[in-house]
C-alpha cells in the first residue's frame, strides 16, 4: 500500500497482508464492529477504517448481503444465455443491467453473446419478462433455472496465489487486539453475527432450499443490505417499520441460519485474477451431484449450480490469466464424472455482479433502479 490513503482515478490497488486479513475478516463477519475487524486484520481500528474506505472509494470492494434466493424462499434464479448479435449486445446488456430482476449480467465469447441471471418470484414469471425485455424477433434466449447451488458467497476467495482461500477465524477469536486508544463503538443486535459455515460437500447435496417463503420483512432487509451490508440496525429498523430489537433478532436469525450472508464483494482483478469463465456442462443425471461437488471444491471456482435444461451444471471460474484456460478446461472440467458436453465462455465485460452495477470494471452504486429482491 502507498502511504497516501487518497485514491486517484484509475489507480491500481495492490493488496498487502493487512488488506488480505481485512477481506478475510469481512468474509467471516461482514457486519463485525471496527474493533473486531481490526483484531482480525492485526492492526488498529483507525488503520482498518482507512483501509476499508480506500478499497470502497476505489470501487474494487463493497460489503453487501447475498442470499441463495431459492434456498431462502426469495424466488427462483434463472441463468439465461442471450444471442442477439455482436452489433446489439452492448445495448441489450445496458438495458438489462438497469432492471431490478437482473442480479448478474456479462458479455461473453463463444456460442452466446451475453449471460444474464434473472431472479423472479416463480419460474413461470420469466416468460412475460423475456417478452418485455426482448421484443426484437432476432434475439434468442436459453433459460436454465437453478435447481441447487453448491457454493455460497464469501465462503472463500478464489485463487490461492492471489489471496486467502479461506476466511480467517472470526475476528472475535483473533489474538491480536486493537491498538490502545482505539475505542470500539457500541454494537447493536444483529451486528457481529458471523456468517454460517458453508455446507460440507462430503455430507450434503449443496444448499438445500427451505420449505417456507420469505416474509416481507426478510425481503426488505435483503433489499437494503444489498446496497450497504453494514447499514446500522437502527437504520434498518426505521426502514422496515420495526423496533431495533426485533430487527436485530430478525437479522441475526437470517445470518446465523445461512439464509443471508454479509461480506466483501470484490473485483477479481483486485485478487490478481484477470480471466473469468462461464462454463456450461451436460452431465449424466446419475453423476450430477458428484460432478457438482467436485467442481465446487476447486479453488478457482466461484460459483457452481445444478440447473434444468440442455446444460445441467453451470459454473463460474476466476483464473490468473488467459493461459490458464486450457489447463482448467482439460484437467478440471475434463475430469468431472459423467461429462457429456462442455461449453466454455470467456467473460468480456461484466456489467452487474450480485445486483451491484459496474462501470469500467469498478462498482458503481448509484446506477441501478428498483428493488433487487422483486
Amino acid at each position: 500500500m502507498q502511504s497516501s490513503e487518497v485514491v486517484q482515478p484509475g489507480e491500481r490497488i495492490v493488496l498487502d497482508d493487512v488488506d488480505r486479513r481485512l477481506l478475510a475478516a469481512l468474509a467471516a463477519d461482514g457486519r463485525g464492529s471496527w474493533a473486531h475487524l481490526a483484531a482480525g486484520a492485526g492492526c488498529s481500528v483507525s488503520t482498518v477504517q482507512r483501509r476499508f474506505a480506500r478499497l470502497v472509494d476505489a470501487g474494487v470492494m463493497t460489503v453487501i448481503a447475498a442470499a441463495d434466493v431459492l434456498a431462502s424462499g426469495l424466488g427462483v434464479s434463472v441463468m439465461t444465455r442471450v444471442q442477439c448479435g455482436p452489433a446489439d449486445v452492448e445495448a441489450v446488456v445496458d438495458r438489462l443491467r438497469r432492471r431490478p430482476e437482473v442480479r448478474f449480467a456479462t458479455t461473453v465469447s463463444g456460442s452466446t453473446d451475453c449471460v444474464v441471471e434473472f431472479v423472479v418470484p416463480r419460474f413461470a414469471d420469466l416468460q412475460a419478462l423475456l417478452g418485455e425485455l426482448f421484443p426484437e424477433p432476432g434475439i434468442r434466449t436459453e433459460a436454465l433455472p437453478v435447481l441447487r447451488t453448491f457454493t455460497v458467497p464469501f465462503a472463500s476467495f478464489p485463487g490461492a496465489a492471489a489471496g486467502p482461500t479461506t476466511p480467517a477465524a472470526s475476528p472475535r477469536t483473533a489474538t491480536t487486539e486493537p491498538a490502545p486508544g482505539d475505542d470500539a463503538p457500541a454494537t447493536s443486535p444483529g451486528d457481529d453475527t458471523p456468517n454460517a459455515a458453508a455446507p460440507d460437500l462430503d455430507e450434503s447435496e449443496g444448499v438445500v432450499p427451505v420449505a417456507a417463503t420469505a416474509t416481507d420483512a426478510e425481503r426488505q432487509v435483503l433489499d437494503l443490505l444489498v446496497v450497504d451490508g453494514r447499514l446500522p440496525v437502527a437504520d434498518l429498523a426505521r426502514s422496515i417499520g420495526k423496533s431495533e430489537t426485533a430487527t436485530g433478532r430478525l437479522l441475526q436469525t437470517m445470518i446465523s441460519s445461512g439464509r443471508l450472508r454479509v461480506g466483501p464483494l470484490v473485483t477479481p482483478d483486485l485478487l490478481g485474477l484477470d480471466t473469468e469463465l462461464m462454463v456450461w456442462i451436460s452431465v449424466a443425471p446419475d453423476q450430477l451431484g458428484a460432478a457438482a461437488r467436485q467442481l465446487a471444491r476447486h479453488g478457482s471456482v466461484h460459483y457452481a449450480a445444478a440447473t434444468a435444461g440442455r446444460f445441467n451444471l453451470i459454473g463460474q471460474a476466476f483464473l490468473g490469466g488467459f493461459a490458464e484456460v486450457y489447463d482448467f478446461t482439460t484437467t478440471v472440467l475434463g475430469a468431472l464424472p459423467g461429462v457429456r458436453e462442455v461449453d466454455v465462455s470467456v467473460q468480456m465485460t461484466t456489467h452487474k455482479r450480485m445486483w451491484t452495477p459496474l462501470v469500467g470494471g469498478r462498482f458503481a452504486r448509484d446506477d441501478t433502479d428498483g428493488d433487487p429482491a422483486d
